[in-house]
């Protein structure tokens, strides 16, 4: 048991530096116009959910640190929601545009400037594979 508490606690320090370190000098390339700086594979929310998880926001962490960049400080971007195709079209719509709001709220809590950030709600176009939850999801693509 103690083994394994020093294991985790071993990997939280590792991973508070490594994030701590890329926060002050990530070498961030520039972004392209076009390029998805975030999708979250498989599903990144919950059957009729627009709530992140604790693994979404570590992947969203990430995505922030690029954006923040010196070399990405002027990139705009468009966080695009989806949703899979069970329900009304209507409420599909405006349930991925409240994911994609979920992401922009998070991206601006760790510095992205709000007004680099559009949100888009495609309801259940572009399906993104074969199962319900792979199509819950929310691209943050370069403008």
């Amino acid at each position: 048991m103690k083994k394994q508490l020093l294991l985790v606690a071993g990997l939280a320090l590792l991973t508070s530096a490594c994030a701590n370190l890329c926060e002050t000098d990530c070498g961030a390339t520039p972004c392209k116009k076009g390029e998805v700086v975030y999708t979250a594979t498989p599903a990144l929310f919950g059957f009729d959910s627009a709530k992140l998880s604790s693994a979404d926001e570590a992947a969203l962490k990430d995505a922030a640190a690029r954006l923040n960049a010196d070399v990405n400080a002027d990139k705009t971007v468009t966080a695009n929601g989806y949703a899979s195709m069970e329900g009304p079209a209507s409420y599909n719509v405006d349930l991925s545009r409240r994911r994609a709001q979920a992401v922009k709220g998070y991206l601006v809590e760790k510095g992205v400037a709000a007004k680099r950030i559009s949100v888009k709600g495609n309801g259940a176009t572009d399906q993104f594979g074969p199962a319900y939850k792979d199509n819950r999801r929310v691209e943050v693509v370069v403008d």
